[in-house]
């Protein structure tokens, strides 16, 4: 296992279902979310859907290398999302947010988000709380994007 720094131990005391993990480039998000999904939910198959540079790289295999036994059942890209719209009973980490807006990716996140659990990698925040009402509606605050309006 890898040694977290204390800012990841930090988070990790903090993070749930349905949270976002926030932090700069290179501060560490993808192995805190690893670590999580050990701790956490290791029983359940692991997706991950991030960018199509990220998945083409590998960089996310090479992450998974430092938790022994882990394996990730698919790593995609967010161009691909709508695929695992049927997955029930897994967990999501979806990395470099992309769930802004009301579009095919959202709605995908949305059923994804009904039938898993999940946690949303960001170093990029929101302009305003509307960019967020995805997490939102996922977390059973709202029904829709009228009820938050």
């Amino acid at each position: 296992m890898p040694e977290l720094y204390e800012h990841q131990k930090k988070a990790l005391l903090n993070m749930h279902n349905g949270c976002i993990l926030a932090g700069g480039v290179g501060s560490g998000k993808s192995r805190t979310a690893l670590e999580y999904y050990r701790r956490n939910h290791s029983n359940l198959k692991l997706y991950i859907i991030t960018t199509a540079k990220k998945r083409d790289e590998m960089e996310w295999e090479q992450e998974i290398l430092y938790f022994p036994g882990m394996k990730a059942e698919v790593v995609d890209s967010w161009n691909n999302i709508k695929k695992y719209s049927q997955v029930t009973g897994a967990f999501f980490i979806f990395d470099e947010d992309r769930i802004t807006g009301s579009g095919a990716w959202v709605k995908a996140f949305l059923k994804i988000a009904k039938n898993n659990k999940w946690i949303v990698l960001s170093a990029t925040p929101g302009d305003c709380w509307t960019d967020y009402v995805p997490i939102f509606i996922a977390n059973g605050y709202f029904r829709n994007r009228t009820e938050f309006n």
